[in-house]
């Protein structure tokens, strides 16, 4: 099996109606995990970090580095024709995220039961200050405003005894951000065993009293609540501070444990007698001020080098950037580009073997109304009616003459593609159109239901699925043999194919879209008696072309079950085979494996839309006899 990046979220929609930073960071960690993100953007302007310095190619630098890799789409909300195109969108969305007040997103009739109706599997994730409910829900706020009312902001000091301004923006990211993307996923595996999203409520400053656990279990178990610069990890004592040296740089002390305090006060030449902080922290955090403030931060580099303790130097922005043990880590390999400027991407906290592999993307351009790109569901009516950029589709079978011919196709209409075989052909990825996409090949035998069901959990949510695989026996019905290839024909190419719909048909229904085309044979409407076919391989796709129908009916409207019928087709599995019934067909001739891949490619496509239950017969007219 090929070592590839497993992209958790590949193959799920995000439509992010939200800007500056709580929202896109959520929707740039989930479009690093796999996910299509869509950018939702007033025409004009669009988002309003595309404005702020410093400028990077022809947007923001902070723009670039929040929204890499997704893509943007101009929308005047007020409009009813825009509104009515984002609705569309909204059909096949999995996720939407918004930032807007409580009741902004239903008056323009985008709230979250409004598209529930139209998409019951939608995940809804509104980010605000203070929560969709309460007496402060439509008040005015930024960072500070949430983190002051929060406490947290008046549990830091200054020498003068003000409250100090933080330098990172920690409810927007640790209040906003990162608790809209567990919810998301939360939601998102609910969703996977009951088939319907959800309204999030993210609340910033609620979520604000997690960083201050501890201040609640002295306030609330012990009933003392913490005193700005008076408690362990506020300043309150010696072995939680920060210390400036003789050079006017600083020391992050943290030997909090008894270990690392002793080997601590080792290194600075503090006596025994002088360690005792708890009977008299102030007298202890004023010796080691003292001891700290004679030397400068390189010689305390130098004598805390190799000790196993907890201090470091306060590093600058810039030499942080530049330190090899970051680099090391390969934190900054990956690069976001804009109008030809590169630089390197935001660090996420998103492990290498889930985020996207591409060492570059792009921050989108602000795409012009007029160019407006389609993005309408699968299921309605399409303006580029073949083009499968954006869907991820399972091909099994894909060694073969008619399974290669259709992973080509459908690459080159712009699918990802997860292919799959007994075994690997190291020769199929490179005949594939190579550009941004990733294509995957999974060996797998079809004939055990594990291993099925571990084709369908590596390959992920997957918007269509092409069941290609089958086998054809030689062996006549009185070979010896024949009771155990009947088994395995039936195993292969009915049982298989069932399976796999039965594991891929949920994912599909829940998030309101997919395909699923099975490829039977004429031979199902023959009785194998074209071309010779043999009994088990006849009845197989006489089966196939049965389980289409059932299939049918129980998946739809969400998934389009359908069936493509071959003739006889020059491949590997005909050679050697009697083929002079062909000349009575209109079309007295093989066909070409790209002549059966044709079709599937359309019964996968939007084009599709409105064809369900259906075998399509590909046989040069053959069926006409």
């Amino acid at each position: 099996m090929t070592s590839v990046v497993h992209l958790p979220l590949a193959g799920i929609r995000v439509l992010d109606f939200s800007n500056l930073l709580p929202g896109p960071l959520a929707s740039l960690l989930l479009a690093e995990a796999g996910a299509e993100v869509i950018k939702v953007e007033r025409p004009g302007g669009g988002d309003e970090m595309r404005a702020y310095a410093p400028v990077f190619g022809d947007v923001s630098g902070n723009f670039a580095l929040l929204n890499r890799g997704k893509a943007s789409l101009c929308a005047d909300l007020k409009d009813a024709g825009d509104r009515a195109h984002v609705l569309e969108l909204v059909r096949s969305a999995d996720v939407l995220i918004e930032q807007f007040r409580p009741g902004v997103m239903e008056r323009l009739g985008l709230g979250y039961e409004q598209l529930a109706r139209i998409n019951p599997g939608l995940v809804y994730c509104s980010i605000t200050g203070y929560g969709q409910t309460g007496m402060r829900a439509l008040k005015a706020g930024h960072d500070l405003n949430y983190l002051a009312e929060s406490g947290l902001l008046g549990l830091t000091r200054a020498s003068n005894g003000a409250p100090v301004l933080p330098p990172v923006l920690a409810a927007d990211i640790g209040g906003g951000a990162y608790p809209a993307v567990i919810n998301i996923m939360l939601a998102l595996k609910s969703r996977d065993g009951t088939g319907r999203g959800c309204h999030i409520d993210v609340a910033m400053t609620d979520n604000l009293f997690t960083f201050a656990y501890w201040g609640q279990a002295m306030g609330q178990a012990a009933g003392r609540w913490p005193r700005p610069g008076g408690e362990l990890t506020s300043g309150g004592s010696p072995r939680y501070r920060i210390y400036r040296t003789a050079d006017d740089e600083y020391l992050a002390a943290a030997p909090i444990e008894e270990r690392f305090w002793q080997i601590f006060c080792d290194v600075i030449g503090l006596a025994p007698a002088e360690r005792h902080d708890a009977s008299e922290p102030e007298a202890v955090i004023a010796r080691v001020a003292a001891r700290i403030a004679s030397a400068s931060a390189d010689e305390w580099r130098r004598r805390f080098a190799g000790r196993d303790v907890c201090v470091t130097v306060v590093e600058s922005l810039q030499s942080a950037f530049a330190d090899p043990a970051f680099a090391g880590r390969g934190l900054f390999e990956r690069v976001v580009s804009a109008q030809g400027a590169r630089m390197p991407a935001l660090p996420v906290p998103i492990s290498a073997a889930l985020r996207h592999p591409a060492p570059e993307r792009e921050a989108p351009a602000l795409e012009p109304a007029a160019r407006r790109r389609s993005w309408s569901a699968h299921q309605s009516a399409p303006s580029r009616p073949y083009d499968l950029s954006g869907m991820r589709i399972l091909l099994t079978g894909a060694s073969g003459g008619i399974g290669r011919a259709t992973a080509r196709l459908l690459a080159e209409l712009g699918a990802e593609l997860v292919l799959s075989d007994r075994v690997e052909a190291p020769d199929l990825l490179p005949e594939l159109r190579a550009d941004d996409r990733r294509h995957r090949f999974i060996a797998c035998e079809l004939g055990s239901r594990a291993s099925i069901d571990a084709l369908c959990a590596d390959a992920g949510p997957v918007d269509a699925a092409v069941l290609g695989a089958g086998i054809f026996p030689r062996s006549g019905w009185d070979a010896p043999a024949w009771d155990e290839e009947f088994e395995q024909v039936m195993a292969i190419n009915v049982r298989a194919p069932a399976h796999l719909a039965r594991a891929l048909l949920p994912g599909m229904k829940a998030r309101g879209r997919g395909r699923i085309v099975v490829l039977g044979s004429i031979a199902a409407q023959t009785g194998g008696s074209y071309v010779d076919s043999p009994l088990p391989y006849a009845c197989s796709k006489g089966a196939l072309h049965t389980l289409v129908r059932w299939l049918a009916r129980r998946a739809a409207p969400e998934v389009l079950v359908n069936g493509v019928a071959p003739g006889s087709t020059d491949t590997a599995m005909l050679a050697g085979s009697d083929t002079s019934a062909l000349r009575a067909n209109p079309l007295p001739r093989l066909g070409r494996p790209e002549e059966i891949a044709w079709p599937i490619a359309f019964l996968c496509s939007p084009g599709a839309s409105f064809i369900c239950g259906n075998i399509l017969d590909v046989n040069g007219g053959a069926s006409m006899r």
